[in-house]
């Protein structure tokens, strides 16, 4: 499997310099990232063969719509993506979970199977008064000093939970993927990323419209 992942010049002193490359925790903000991530690691190890005792993923790209990665589009660019770096993976050594679902997990929302699933969650969280706003704070304590624990909120989000299983799929057209180490021996090119005036590796940009992509609402479509 042909994969994209896009790091810093320190992550390339690494890759040279030790022959391989993992993610360093020292680079992740966990008070941010670490709900969500503790979901990711979790079905990872219940997924993917670990041969280190490295304890979060690198990140990379699988497919987007029909390329791998997305194309660069003028912009600022990415803080941290220095290097484009192509490599190999055989497909059980990554996991493989869908780009736009994953937005879902981000801000703490069910992932329904129909419209009319959504209808009926929507419903629930109206009877129970729950927020989105709410439902983020359970998720984001870099943003929310505190989050509700009332039993029915609590519930909510433990069946948001079950939910997210259906982000791990390969049916989909933008597909994100995670790997515990990439060795030098399996890459195949290594490309700095020179040109300022443009934003390398992300989807989420502005568009003509001045605004950026609202992936939920884009699944949402996808379901009608």
């Amino acid at each position: 499997m042909k994969l994209i992942t896009f790091q810093s010049m320190e992550a390339l002193k690494d890759l040279i310099n030790k022959g391989y490359l993992e993610c360093r925790e020292d680079c992740i903000n966990l008070k941010k990232a670490g709900p969500t991530y503790m979901w990711v690691l979790e079905k990872m190890n219940q997924n993917v063969e670990k041969r280190t005792n490295v304890k979060y993923p690198i990140w990379c790209w699988v497919k987007c719509y029909n390329n791998i990665c997305p194309t660069k589009h003028k912009g600022q660019p990415v803080e941290g993506f220095d290097v484009k770096i192509t490599f190999h993976k055989p497909e059980k050594e990554v996991f493989v979970t869908d780009f736009r679902r994953y937005s879902f997990l981000l801000n703490n929302m069910y992932i329904p199977t129909s419209l009319e699933d959504k209808k009926i969650f929507d419903r629930e969280l109206e009877k129970h008064n729950i927020t989105k706003e709410e439902l983020k704070a359970y998720v984001r304590p870099d943003k929310f000093s505190t989050h509700r624990t009332d039993k029915e909120f609590l519930d909510v989000c433990l069946k948001i939970r079950k939910s997210f299983d259906r982000c791990i799929t390969t049916e989909s057209d933008i597909l994100q993927g995670c790997v515990w180490r990439i060795d030098i021996s399996e890459v195949e090119k290594i490309e700095l990323l020179h040109d300022k005036d443009y934003r390398f590796g992300s989807l989420n940009y502005k568009r003509s419209d001045g605004k950026t992509m609202d992936w939920r609402e884009d699944f949402y479509k996808k379901l009608s």
